[in-house]
């Protein structure tokens, strides 16, 4: 009886085991089943971009492909300018395009390349050579010998680089002096000076053949 007894209360104890298992399983498969298969997004659909075109007028319709104006064909470069009965300019960043035809009343129509609408019109060409000028302030119109000032100025059609000098006027001649500086890129400079002549000093930069117009620095 002892022996039959014995194997009666292993059974048991599997069952009851088999049993727990069995409840600590079902709450991860009810876990999964309730989890929503992922779903696919929908496919956007990009639209195009609208083609760009850029009426100059007297016929001319340019086509804007890639962000470059085309004429006859082929891509206009920045800074290209075309004349072949019509004049084209495309600006140097290529954001802007100038045209001009025959028979047209203001000269220069200007053109937003991204958008293809009018910016405008202007006068003068984009491509014209602005005249070489000089401008010249001194920083005190009144010093004592050898005590230092600055001239400062702009250039105007200039090339950054270009060297700028001194001048001074000595009995009715015009000197340079051993003074210069040079034309940054906006085209903007400043010299350093010192005068030792006493007296009203007629003075003026130059830079090549382009003058300043004369200013004046008296020296006590």
């Amino acid at each position: 009886m002892r022996h039959t007894t014995h194997r009666r209360s292993a059974l048991r104890t599997a069952t009851v085991s088999v049993a727990v298992g069995a409840a600590l399983l079902a709450p991860a498969a009810a876990a999964l089943a309730s989890t929503p298969a992922p779903q696919h997004a929908a496919a956007r659909t990009v639209a195009a971009p609208k083609p760009v075109k850029i009426d100059i007028g007297a016929g001319v319709t340019l086509q804007v492909k890639g962000g470059k104006p085309y004429y006859n064909g082929k891509a206009l470069k920045p800074g290209q300018t075309v004349q072949d009965g019509i004049y084209l300019h495309l600006s140097a960043d290529g954001k802007k395009l100038y045209s001009k035809t025959q028979g047209g009343g203001t000269p220069y129509a200007i053109w937003d390349v991204k958008t293809g609408k009018s910016l405008g019109t202007q006068k003068n060409s984009p491509t014209a050579k602005a005249k070489a000028a000089l401008t010249a302030k001194p920083s005190a119109t009144s010093v004592k010998a050898w005590q230092e000032l600055r001239v400062s100025g702009k250039a105007t059609g200039i090339k950054a680089g270009a060297k700028v000098g001194l001048q001074q006027k000595q009995r009715g001649t015009w000197k340079t002096l051993p003074a210069s500086t040079t034309v940054n890129k906006s085209g903007a400079y400043t010299l350093r000076v010192k005068l030792g002549l006493k007296g009203k000093n007629e003075l003026r930069m130059k830079s090549g053949a382009t003058l300043s117009p004369v200013f004046t620095v008296t020296v006590r």
